[in-house]
């Protein structure tokens, strides 16, 4: 293909991308690991994590930690990549029991043990408990009785009844897991602490409780020996929500619910759930839990990701597949005999409502065992981890961090805007990244606040045919139209030499130079002559 024909494409480029995709990260693979576990990765670690990246397991620096965060509370070490599969091998011996992989077993931790985020209990005991890091969590009664009274769709019956030998097997964790954030807990003397996300507990005046309007539903009396498993975070304020708040703005019945979540650096960002049946599942009673939010409090807080999917532990359908979702993928279980020696009742735990939101998602190991039952008939392809669906991730000719900005676009877009990005201002931005102008989540974030500022829906695209100064040719587009030709970055080598034939009047417009790259590639099948 000349040259030309690229411009004319690329001028003429427009794609409609979806709001989650799978893409690379493998630059911030080391910061992401050193924050979990204070070190350096070994090689063999470094290479399982940057293939579940390149897989587009995980397409977010947030995503990506939160996995290596998950994979270490349950192996209490870091996994490494094996040659001859794709499968999980963590250091140190695995735990006795395991016939094959534990990689393909529901918790990495034992064999018994069924997903995280699974509500256990056993006929000796009336406790309730959460599973989290292969040990049990019990759970506050009061806390699952509101929110089994005030639910729509789930019951008790969604808690899985095990025999006490089987929840013997769990080490018991402190009584601290997800079902405890978003709560208001009173001390025996009254005081009362808001649970954040980060599972802090945070002291909650009284005043800023009527000023954050929190229901009078949202108190859960507890004993002083268990707030004191909650770290202390600090006390609340008015003049922002707390992470892991929910609220709603329309009306009570048929508006929007909305939840906060802290993220890197501290900001608080809200995410609008797409379902009610995903609020409900996160652990939130109807109507004692989420607050009402004026216009002006919403707005002090930028858009995340919409909640468009069930939280670890719950099993979603779509025909004939039955998965678990862990860690945001959807992990496949191989064989109706797994999935009976797990104890689940399709009618109960299976929710087959929204097979399209369901067929967009990444796809993690498949579980294909579970105790001493293994899915022998079942091929080792069946369930094998799969990117989610994106229409950004065949765009080879641009480098794969625009790649996942791409697919990110549009979360991004809400957090500046403050909403949902119509098809032409996606298709504005999205050929704003493919033909160069950003390449990095801050300069994407910057074009799109300066955007907002001046009132204009996207920025001005660079003309190819444009003049451009020397230093703005080598510092920004050199390195972008040499990936476009060639898919791979230059040497020192490569750019010393084209440097020097970056001149005024020859090779200084976008177009001459990316033609002239192009034009060495075909005739002489190198980076340069």
């Amino acid at each position: 293909m000349r040259w030309s024909h690229l411009i004319i494409f690329l001028c003429s480029l427009a794609l409609v991308v979806p709001g989650s995709a799978s893409a690379a990260l493998l630059d911030r693979v080391n910061d992401a690991f050193r924050q979990i576990h204070g070190r350096e990765p070994k090689f063999t670690e470094w290479q399982y994590w940057a293939g579940r990246v390149e897989r587009g397991e995980k397409t977010t620096f947030d995503s990506l930690v939160g996995a290596i965060a998950y994979q270490n509370a349950h192996t209490g070490g870091s996994p490494t990549a094996t040659a001859a599969a794709n499968t999980i091998t963590a250091d140190g011996a695995p735990a006795a029991g395991f016939v094959i992989d534990r990689a393909y077993y529901p918790s990495l931790h034992n064999p018994n043990f069924l997903p995280e985020g699974t509500l256990v209990t056993s006929p000796s005991t009336p406790n309730i408990y959460y599973l989290r890091g292969g040990k049990k969590s019990w759970v506050l009664p009061s806390i699952l009785a509101r929110w089994f009274n005030e639910n729509h769709y789930y019951k008790g019956d969604i808690v899985m009844n095990i025999s006490d030998a089987d929840l013997a097997r769990y080490p018991t964790a402190t009584s601290v897991n997800k079902l405890y954030i978003g709560k208001v807990l009173q001390h025996p003397s009254g005081t009362q602490f808001y649970i954040d996300d980060k599972l802090r507990k945070r002291l909650l005046p009284g005043g800023v409780r009527v000023a954050l309007r929190i229901p009078a539903g949202n108190l859960y009396t507890t004993s002083a020996g268990h707030l004191s498993e909650f770290p202390t975070g600090p006390p609340l304020t008015a003049d922002k929500y707390p992470g892991g708040f929910v609220m709603y703005d329309g009306p009570y019945h048929g508006g929007r619910i909305w939840k906060t979540e802290e993220i890197t650096g501290g900001t608080i960002v809200k995410r609008l759930y797409l379902k009610d049946r995903f609020y409900e599942a996160d652990g939130y009673p109807d109507e004692s839990q989420r607050a009402p939010a004026t216009a002006e409090m919403l707005a002090r807080h930028p858009r995340g990701a919409n909640i468009d999917r069930y939280p670890d532990g719950w099993l979603i359908g779509s025909t004939p597949n039955i998965f678990v979702m862990q860690a945001g993928d959807k992990r496949l279980i191989v064989s109706l005999s797994v999935f009976a020696a797990m104890g689940y009742t399709d009618s109960i735990h299976v929710h087959r409502e929204y097979p399209e939101l369901y067929a967009k998602y990444a796809q993690g190991q498949p579980i294909r065992a579970f105790k001493t039952v293994t899915a022998n008939g079942a091929s080792m392809a069946k369930g094998a981890p799969a990117a989610a669906p994106s229409t950004s991730s065949n765009l080879l000719r641009v480098r794969p961090a625009i790649r996942t900005l791409i697919g990110q676009l549009n979360d991004h877009f809400r957090f500046v805007f403050d909403r949902d990005p119509s098809i032409a201002e996606n298709q504005a931005w999205v050929d704003y990244l493919y033909l160069g102008e950003v390449s990095t989540r801050e300069d994407l974030l910057a074009a799109m606040r300066r955007a907002k500022t001046t009132g204009r829906a996207a920025l001005d695209i660079t003309p190819r045919t444009a003049v451009l100064p020397e230093e703005q040719l080598e510092r920004h587009w050199f390195s972008y139209l040499f990936y476009f030709v060639h898919q791979q970055e230059p040497t020192e080598a490569d750019r010393e030499y084209w440097y020097a034939r970056i001149k005024p009047g020859d090779r200084d417009t976008i177009e001459k130079l990316g033609g002239t790259l192009q034009w060495v590639k075909e005739n002489f099948n190198a980076t340069r002559r």
